[in-house]
């Protein structure tokens, strides 16, 4: 159980593998870290169940999990919306003595949870039994402050939530939610130890106009916490190209950005959302692969992908994982990097999209190291900030990847040293 007060730590139990297997994995630095972070002169790791690979070692998917439970993570594509804890929502409803939607936070499992079949609407109806947990100021900051406390559980050293301000207006003002939100995440940092910024997000069915309200209650914020713009919702018949003014002032004024697509229409959309809305990132971008001329534009540009498995599984933009691009991308040199997206609204945590992805399509250990360290880089961060943040990931990952593979003195006197 987490101590309020302290930092995280890794309470590990999981078994160091046995010495040997002279495989050289990684020969340099990756994406701005040293080799030191990286394990070199072992076996790929893998799940007992995914593809074979001769040069593999495999373990258990229960011990790949703990080992991607203890790994140092970050995470880009969260929504404080979807991530709102059960129990909460009773609680909350409890408080303000409202209807409860569910009598047991089993049933109300059922409710807000997704199953395979279900559509996009039906997606969208969940949020219905629990709309009013964002009417208020206090329950908003509970909300941010919970959403940090689960990531820390898991090691994740740094967030990115993102939540959509325009709520039920006559209770709460897009300025209001925000601030509720920077106020929770605030406290969660100074309690729990864990940093993370804040992306305001835009529904694409919104007016010109008041999407623009929300970019401006943005950058008046982007000295205390916000970083950056999103733009969610209907792919479809809203392109982000409608948006095209609200992400030029937006970038003006000093947010990154980043923009949903790649869901529910192909590559076209990804285009558009990084040639007129300016995207350093892409949230989603599974059917990016439909069309190799645009994965050279991403990859030129280094757009990153921030893709979430499991949700892509549920709304059926994916089949099925065994067919998931993020290894494709990755081979292709495209950053990417694993997220959950909605976290209690697919009943997933990172650990598990980690190592369900190892499981469907061979990610090895040493490749998800790389994936995790693909997010730190991405972090919508000033330079300064980014620069601690990547060091201080580094010295954890390194020291995760000392005592899960025991490098001996003499193997790690011969490695650089951790920027």
């Amino acid at each position: 159980m987490l101590i309020q007060g302290k930092s995280p730590q890794s309470n590990s139990s999981a078994k160091p593998l046995p010495k040997g297997g002279p495989v050289d994995i990684c020969t340099g630095p990756v994406d701005g870290f040293q080799a030191s972070s990286y394990p070199c002169e072992w076996k790929p790791i893998k799940v007992i169940g995914s593809e074979p690979d001769p040069k593999a070692h495999f373990v258990s998917e229960a011990q790949f999990r703990q080992w991607m439970t203890d790994m140092p993570k970050a995470e880009l594509h969260t929504h404080v919306e979807g991530a709102v804890r059960p129990q909460t929502i009773l609680d909350i409803a409890e408080e303000y003595k409202l209807p409860l939607p569910a009598p047991t936070v089993e049933e109300l499992k059922v409710k807000i949870g997704m199953r395979q079949g279900e559509d996009l609407l039906a997606f969208l109806k969940k949020f219905d039994h629990f709309r009013f947990v964002f009417d208020q100021p206090e329950t908003l900051q509970r909300l941010a402050y919970e959403c940090i406390e689960d990531n820390a559980r898991e090691n994740i050293q740094y967030t990115e939530l993102r939540i959509n301000p325009r709520k039920n207006t006559e209770k709460v003002s897009i300025e209001q939610v925000l601030d509720s939100v920077l106020a929770g995440m605030d406290k969660a940092k100074k309690e729990l130890g864990v940093d993370g910024r804040l992306i305001a997000s835009i529904n694409r069915s919104y007016p010109v106009e008041s999407a623009m309200d929300i970019a401006k209650a943005a950058v008046a914020r982007k000295d205390r916490g916000i970083v950056g713009l999103d733009l969610a919702g209907d792919e479809v018949n809203h392109p982000a190209s409608k948006f095209a003014e609200v992400f030029d002032y937006a970038k003006a004024n000093g947010l990154h950005l980043t923009v949903h697509a790649g869901e529910a229409r192909g590559p076209e959309s990804v285009l558009q959302a990084v040639e007129l809305c300016h995207a350093e990132r892409i949230g989603h971008g599974v059917r990016l692969q439909e069309d190799p001329a645009a994965m050279q534009v991403i990859k030129e540009k280094g757009t990153v992908l921030e893709m979430c498995p499991e949700s892509n599984k549920l709304l059926n933009v994916t089949p099925d994982l065994k067919a998931y691009p993020l290894k494709t991308y990755m081979h292709y040199g495209i950053p990417v990097t694993i997220n959950t997206d909605d976290r209690h609204i697919f009943d997933v945590d990172l650990s598990h999209e980690f190592t369900s992805l190892a499981k469907n399509i061979g990610l090895s250990l040493q490749d998800c190291q790389k994936v995790a360290m693909n997010a730190v880089e991405a972090a919508f961060l000033p330079a300064e900030e980014k620069a601690q943040l990547k060091q201080s990931f580094a010295s954890q990952m390194q020291a995760f990847s000392s005592k899960l593979y025991q490098v001996s003195d003499a193997c790690a006197s011969e490695r650089p040293a951790a920027p």
